[in-house]
């Protein structure tokens, strides 16, 4: 009874927040960017809360109790390091070019709105459907054990409730609520690792679990199939990047990003060592996924247990929500602004926007009930944006000879050489070495790193072979200009 009483409270705080932020929207532009008016401490408040979303975490947690204190640290710091990349690589570029979404820094940077909403559909695929579901599954979780209801009933409430305050106050919403949900959500995971390690210390950090020459064996593929996914193809992220495209300026944009990394990689070890300890304080688990929950509801007390839950759902949430407005934004800026009709009545573009939210939501759902896994929707996710749209954004801010035509062979070769492989196996003889070298072999043998080398050298070559045309390398000068900085 107190998790629900104490749910219900936060959800009176969130449609609060959602209702000062329908105040504000009046404009499809408010809803997806909040006007380009967020402070430093929002967007990094927001960013710290994307990162340690609940179902992210439990999906750590379970990575370390199924395979080492290592491999669970992958996903959480792998998270960081793409914050802190992204940072140096891309935030300045896409404010200074006035993006609405991240996807506009393709069809901008390379003058093609077509390309725009080409890069932009993979990324609404990725994260509004495959990211959303898999949040929606860690979110059901937290909803099954406050409510003690059954996963589908679980699911859609969860959906239900989020994307209603999603589609009444937009970016702002979302980006406020998230303050009070990333200090929540830090709180209570220092609180639960304080708790194992002075209650179960002796289940930790054993040598078997944490032996880093491991990592430079066949066996560390796992630990780096996971960290690179998500360090690197984790970049151009269209979650993270509708954050950063409401930032005030390129300036708040970037010490946001870098804020917000460094605080996620200092944690970044609880899910190892957390799921080292449930190892032997949940024997045989079927789901470790779930194992965080169970231990917050069966060791604390029942108030400190109901407010950690709150939180955890209140992460879940909060990223779930910036996910549908990152997806909408896409819908309603890259593909029916850009493509379909460029002077809108602003009230029908606004409609637009969040009927966009709620069949992103719907999607979402869908994919949710039918996985019922975090961990297998988020990395299809990630894996198709590593292999489609890392290269692009990674080489064109450093290099003006990145080409239109090379942006639009580069994702369609990377998406095809991966989707082919995950079905056929990847090419190449199995090679029984050890060390460095088998582990290399074996990362190749994956078929997102064998995705992501076919589109690197497709940009690199069709770039040397068909330059950027004199308005695009205009673009990647105006992409630099520090003017706008502050």
């Amino acid at each position: 009874m107190e998790g629900i009483i104490i749910f219900l409270i936060y959800l009176v705080f969130i449609y609060y927040m959602g209702y000062k932020g329908y105040q504000r929207v009046q404009t499809a532009e408010d809803l997806i960017v909040a006007g380009w008016s967020m402070p430093l401490y929002v967007v990094t408040g927001s960013l710290v809360a994307a990162l340690l979303a609940a179902p992210f975490f439990f999906a750590a947690v379970g990575s370390g109790y199924t395979s080492g204190g290592f491999e669970g640290t992958a996903t959480m710091a792998g998270l960081g390091t793409c914050m802190i990349l992204g940072a140096l690589i891309w935030t300045r570029p896409l404010r200074r070019l006035r993006g609405w979404t991240i996807a506009d820094y393709y069809g901008l940077r390379f003058a093609s709105k077509k390309l725009g909403a080409y890069t932009g559909s993979v990324m609404a695929v990725a994260f509004g459907f495959f990211n959303a579901g898999a949040l929606t599954v860690g979110g059901t979780y937290v909803i099954q054990t406050i409510f003690a209801i059954d996963f589908i009933p679980a699911a859609c409430l969860f959906v239900l409730l989020t994307v209603v305050y999603s589609a009444i106050g937009g970016l702002w919403a979302v980006a406020y609520t998230e303050i009070v949900q990333g200090v929540v959500a830090l709180i209570g995971i220092l609180g639960i690792a304080g708790v194992v390690l002075f209650t179960h210390g002796d289940l930790t950090f054993q040598p078997d679990w944490w032996n880093v020459s491991n990592l430079f064996e066949k066996g560390g593929v796992e630990f780096w199939a996971l960290y690179l996914v998500l360090a690197l193809g984790d970049i151009p992220a269209a979650d993270l990047g509708q954050r950063v495209a409401g930032a005030k300026s390129p300036r708040v944009a970037y010490l946001s990003m870098i804020i917000a990394g460094v605080i996620v990689i200092s944690i970044s070890w609880i899910p190892g060592m957390l799921g080292e300890a449930f190892k032997t304080i949940f024997p045989n688990s079927d789901n470790p996924e779930m194992l965080m929950i169970m231990f917050a509801d069966g060791y604390f007390p029942p108030i400190i247990s109901a407010i950690f839950l709150t939180s955890l759902a209140a992460m879940g949430m909060s990223t779930l929500a910036a996910c549908y407005v990152a997806s909408a934004g896409i819908w309603t800026k890259n593909i029916y602004l850009d493509l379909i009709n460029d002077q809108p009545d602003p009230k029908k573009l606004l409609l637009f926007s969040r009927i966009a939210i709620c069949v992103s939501a719907a999607l979402g759902l869908l994919l949710a009930l039918g996985f019922q896994k975090v961990i297998d929707l988020a990395y299809l996710a990630w894996d198709v944006v590593f292999v489609t749209l890392f290269w692009p954004i990674v080489l064109a801010p450093f290099w003006g000879r990145v080409s239109t035509k090379a942006v639009w062979a580069s994702v369609t070769l990377g998406l095809l050489s991966y989707g082919v492989t995950t079905f056929t196996g990847v090419p190449g003889p199995e090679v029984a070495s050890t060390g460095i070298i088998g582990l290399l072999v074996e990362l190749w043998h994956l078929p997102v790193f064998f995705g992501v080398v076919i589109s690197g050298l497709t940009i690199v070559i069709t770039s040397l072979v068909s330059p950027a045309t004199p308005e695009v390398r205009n673009m990647h000068e105006l992409e630099k200009i520090p003017t706008a900085d502050e």
